[in-house]
């Protein structure tokens, strides 16, 4: 038992020391913590409002105009989130193979069909993030000479962020626009951030890497239930795939391309370095006319070129094949957050844009009521969205 405990530690020791830190801190500036709802802690600083006042009247304009767009992208936001969060339930009820497409995004947990977090990929993708959302919801603030109060970090259990400090009762006086693209400022740069990281990995780090490897194949490291077809042929996770029937293929991609020629109900040969499995295809749960093989979190192989195993050009590489991974990341987190934050919920940006929209379409009285409706619904929606996978996986159903 001792031996289990140390290994767990050994694994997750920058995890524990990181989030033993953050207990720490709290416990020391606890004078200077506000504790909201007894689950949220509020650190308040005054870092970065110099900076949101030089560059809000530096380029006010700009920010403006910016701001006017995001308010679009917020509102096309919210309703593509809301619609994937209820159509992702629909499905995880009606379809016992399908797989969640929503989880907690903390290190060390497994998201589905992406593998496992690691805590160093996690913590400088949050500190940007969070530092990207807040301080363009503080900088689009002042550009229309709102106040901001206060900038500083929040804590919700596990999950870390940040947070700025408009001048409420200065805000609630602007006009609806004003107020939406304020609001709308942080998820509308997270979404932009977003698109950055997906540039640079696909036109620039994703290419270098690719040049300084020969690719093997691919590997996947869980099934999705043991019912489907690899796990009924026996094709252990972390088994390399190199083709089907008589075609070898190098990587995912090529292999999916291959599998869309054939149908559910089809047997088909799985090539193996070791050797070559028959399966007969299952049929896709989103999908009927898609066959599915049963498996995620899949990763394109590689064996790396001698010049690049040895030396300078060792690390080289290795640092290439980083920010290849970390930029990856960045991506499925800022795009995660950034449309997570435009929920119709009360503790996130989307919910206060409909709280304003639902106050001007049904009065003040009428519209929080329905406002208050409304984002309950979505908060079980979410809730059943985390715990429906894991009841059904506790109790067998």
């Amino acid at each position: 038992m001792f031996s289990n405990i140390l290994s767990f530690i050994l694994k997750y020791k920058f995890i524990l020391l990181f989030y033993l830190f953050i207990i720490a801190f709290l416990i020391f500036k606890r004078k200077k913590v506000d504790v909201q709802a007894k689950i949220i802690f509020l650190y308040r600083t005054k870092l970065g409002l110099r900076w949101m006042d030089k560059y809000a009247a530096k380029f006010r304009e700009w920010i403006i105009l910016l701001g006017y767009i995001g308010v679009g992208a917020g509102y096309v936001g919210l309703v593509f989130i809301s619609y994937i969060l209820i159509k992702n339930l629909y499905n995880i009820i009606t379809q016992p193979a399908a797989s969640s497409g929503v989880s907690l995004v903390l290190p060390g947990i497994n998201v589905p069909g992406l593998g496992i977090l690691p805590f160093w990929y996690w913590f400088f993708a949050i500190f940007i993030i969070a530092i990207v959302h807040e301080f363009s919801h503080g900088i689009v603030a002042r550009a229309h000479k709102i106040e901001v109060k206060n900038s500083g970090f929040a804590f919700l259990g596990p999950i870390i962020g940040a947070f700025v400090e408009p001048n409420e009762t200065k805000m609630r006086k602007e006009k609806d626009i004003v107020q939406y693209s304020v609001l709308a400022a942080g998820p509308f740069s997270n979404i932009i951030l977003a698109v950055v990281a997906i540039l640079l990995l696909s036109f620039a780090f994703g290419p270098l890497q690719q040049s300084m490897v020969d690719p093997t194949g691919f590997t996947f490291d869980n099934y999705v239930n043991e019912s489907l077809p690899f796990a009924q042929a026996g094709i252990l996770p972390g088994t390399l795939i190199t083709g089907i029937n008589d075609e070898t293929m190098d990587g995912f991609e090529k292999f999916s391309e291959e599998l869309s020629f054939h149908r559910p109900g089809e047997t088909i040969t799985i090539k193996t370095p070791e050797k070559d499995y028959s399966i007969t295809l299952a049929t896709n749960p989103d999908n009927p006319k898609k066959s599915f093989l049963g498996i995620n979190s899949i990763h394109n192989e590689f064996e790396t070129k001698e010049k690049y195993s040895m030396g300078l050009w060792k690390r080289v590489y290795v640092s290439i094949n980083w920010f290849n991974e970390f930029l990856k990341w960045l991506f499925i987190l800022s795009l995660g957050i950034g449309l997570f934050n435009l929920l119709p919920l009360p503790i996130v940006d989307g919910g206060r844009m409909a709280q304003v929209f639902l106050h001007k379409l049904k009065g003040p009285e009428k519209g929080e009521k329905r406002y208050h409706q409304i984002s309950l619904f979505f908060l079980l929606i979410l809730l059943l969205n985390l715990l429906y996978p894991l009841f059904i996986k506790l109790f067998g159903f």
